[in-house]
């Protein structure tokens, strides 16, 4: 499980990926980091994988704290995951790299994926539509869309008053 609140332990970029996964190589590791898209961020840092983070070393924004958690998810690989809000804490300048991550490590599994960001909805098998704590709607995106019920109100004041589209936004980095 990732939630909104992304947290990076004290010690190394490596160490912060095996916690739970000490047998895990240093080649696991590379594969999980590219996989969420910090393989690059990870070649600009000083020890790359021996580098220092957290309390005591380099502070990651919240983006990359939870790009962390989204690798260190992937190197665990369950077979069914639970992203809680994991991109809610972003910000527009993080919003589409953890989108492609959070993205990534759902491939392939079972994943309940709980977000407000409707890029994520788009993408999903089927999307549940809550209001006052209760279910109001079910369906896929282009179902929900097509009903023009209180998904569609939500899509369309997403996408702009003007474009009426049933498909989600341009994809970035090979997203569907």
């Amino acid at each position: 499980m990732v939630s909104q609140e992304g947290h990076v332990f004290a010690g190394s970029v490596r160490d912060n990926l095996t916690l739970g996964c000490p047998e895990a190589t240093d080649q696991e590791v590379l594969q999980a980091l590219e996989k969420v898209g910090l393989k690059a961020w990870l070649d600009t840092l000083p020890d790359t994988l021996d580098t220092v983070v957290g309390d005591g070393g380099l502070q990651l924004t919240p983006a990359r704290a939870q790009q962390l958690a989204l690798a260190r998810l992937e190197l665990l690989d369950p077979w069914f995951v639970i992203l809680d809000e994991a991109t809610a804490e972003a910000g527009s300048a993080g919003a589409r790299d953890l989108d492609v991550a959070a993205l990534a490590v759902t491939q392939g599994r079972g994943a309940l994926v709980i977000a407000h960001r409707l890029s994520q909805s788009a993408s999903a098998d089927r999307v549940v539509v809550m209001a006052d704590g209760r279910v109001v709607e079910s369906g896929t995106h282009d179902e929900l869309v097509a009903a023009g019920g209180r998904y569609a109100e939500l899509w369309n004041a997403w996408t702009g008053a003007s474009r009426m589209s049933t498909e989600a936004p341009t994809p970035v980095r090979g997203t569907p």
